[in-house]
């Protein structure tokens, strides 16, 4: 899936680069929509690259450990 995107995303700055020196690599699109051929196609390639992220929960990160509930503590009484 990585690889799809990275090539994704190296066709859409061909795609831009390309497109100011007078080359069109969709003209099998429509003008309206070729012109932004490279947002979608480097959108949809940074959804490829961070594809495997998506499923997590999201809690895997260790700084919002602090934030978490933590179980109160039972108090004792001193004797």
């Amino acid at each position: 899936m990585q690889i799809i995107g990275y090539i994704l995303i190296i066709f859409a700055v061909a795609d831009f680069g390309l497109s100011w020196l007078g080359y069109n690599l969709t003209p099998f699109l429509p003008a309206a929509i070729s012109k932004f051929s490279p947002i979608i196609i480097g959108a949809i390639g940074y959804f490829f690259l961070n594809a495997k992220n998506m499923g997590s929960s999201g809690n895997d990160d260790p700084a919002l450990d602090r934030f978490r509930d933590k179980p109160k503590r039972k108090k004792t009484k001193k004797k």
